[in-house]
């Protein structure tokens, strides 16, 4: 992993503690230096209201970058 993706990642887990203290971020990394591909687990799975919600919580990501956001799964 990068020191940008560590970087990223720890922004993204900073965030997503306060707006979704149950989401575990598994992967952030930033890909071909404009998308930000984002793997995250919840206790009750991960559906697409909450990648939907996670997308809406990280705004100043997308800002930036394209972001993707899914479980591993």
């Amino acid at each position: 992993m990068t020191t940008m993706s560590t970087t990223i990642q720890q922004e993204i887990e900073e965030r997503l503690a306060q707006a979704e203290p149950d989401v575990e971020v598994l992967a952030a990394d930033i890909v071909g230096g404009t998308t930000v591909r984002l793997f995250i687990d919840h206790p009750d799975g991960v559906t697409l209201d909450l990648c939907e919600r996670v997308t809406h919580h990280l705004a100043h990501v997308r800002e930036r970058y394209a972001l993707e956001v899914s479980s591993p799964g």
